[in-house]
Formats: C-alpha cells, sequence, structure tokens
C-alpha cells in the first residue's frame, strides 16, 4: 500500500470504530451488527472492573463475559445497554496497517452508562479498546476487540 491508500484505511477504522460508539449509543442495532465480521470476538471481561477479574457484585458478573459471533456480540450488547442511557466517547486512534486487508489499533475510551430513567449513573469508566480489522468486500469490520480498564467505577450500585 502506498501512503494515501495507508493513510485512507486508517481513517475507515477509525469511522468504522465512530460507528461502533454511535449506533450502541442511539440504539441501532441493526447497524451496530454491520462494524463486527461475522467470525469476531470480543471480550468485554473488563467491562465492569479494572482487571477483568471482579469479585463480588455486578463486576464479577463480567468475569466471563467473551463472546465469538457478529451476532452473538451484538446480542451481548444489546443485552447490557438496551433499557440504558449510554454515552461512549472513543479518543487518540492508533492504527496500524499490517496488510492491505488486515489492521491493528488501540483506541482510549471512556463510557457512562445511567439507568432507564437516565438520573442514576450506574457505570463510569476509562481505558482502551484493544483491536485487530478486517477488510472484506472493500468494508473494514472488527475482527478481534478486548476491554482493558484504567479506572471504572459502578456508581450507585452495589459491587
Amino acid at each position: 500500500m502506498d501512503a494515501s491508500e495507508r493513510l485512507l484505511a486508517i481513517e475507515e477504522i477509525k469511522q468504522l470504530k465512530s460507528r461502533y460508539f454511535r449506533y450502541m449509543d442511539t440504539k441501532d442495532w441493526v447497524n451496530l451488527r454491520t462494524v463486527f465480521a461475522d467470525d469476531a470476538v470480543f471480550d468485554a471481561r473488563a467491562s465492569l472492573s479494572v482487571d477483568g477479574k471482579g469479585e463480588g457484585g455486578r463486576a464479577a458478573d463480567s468475569n466471563d463475559w467473551v463472546y465469538e459471533g457478529g451476532d452473538v456480540i451484538t446480542q451481548f450488547i444489546v443485552g447490557a445497554v438496551e433499557t440504558s442511557r449510554t454515552v461512549h466517547h472513543g479518543h487518540c486512534h492508533e492504527v496500524d496497517i499490517l496488510s492491505a486487508d488486515t489492521a491493528r489499533g488501540v483506541i482510549a475510551m471512556e463510557d457512562q452508562i445511567w439507568d432507564e430513567s437516565g438520573t442514576v449513573l450506574t457505570l463510569h469508566g476509562c481505558g482502551h479498546y484493544h483491536e485487530t480489522y478486517r477488510r472484506q468486500d472493500g468494508q473494514w469490520r472488527i475482527q478481534t476487540s478486548r476491554i482493558s480498564r484504567l479506572y471504572v467505577s459502578l456508581g450507585d450500585q452495589p459491587d
């Protein structure tokens, strides 16, 4: 790939991750499914704890959250946030193009989740998404995604 092709691929991947956040927050489940490869893997064990090894309460619930397949991942996300108000921000995309059709990246993130009423903050977290991407039929898709946390607070809910 020449420099312009690499830059275009990086921008397309950044746009892909931006759509992931927007589709999740706007509850656009049909389009959320389009960001994942059919055989994608999503490691969400650190969703509710810094190390993915919560010792009790809600934090322990996520200790086994590893999902395989684009449909399964989408259904997991729907189940996790469908009735909640969510705000996800992605920042500082680091994207390495490995070949014409593969890439990897690290995206800094912050998320906030409120209960159904939108008044009780149940999660505030910061961390990173560690991902790989694959281009199929001219479109980049998330192949693997793993959340890591630098900070997480489970708000007013018991841990």
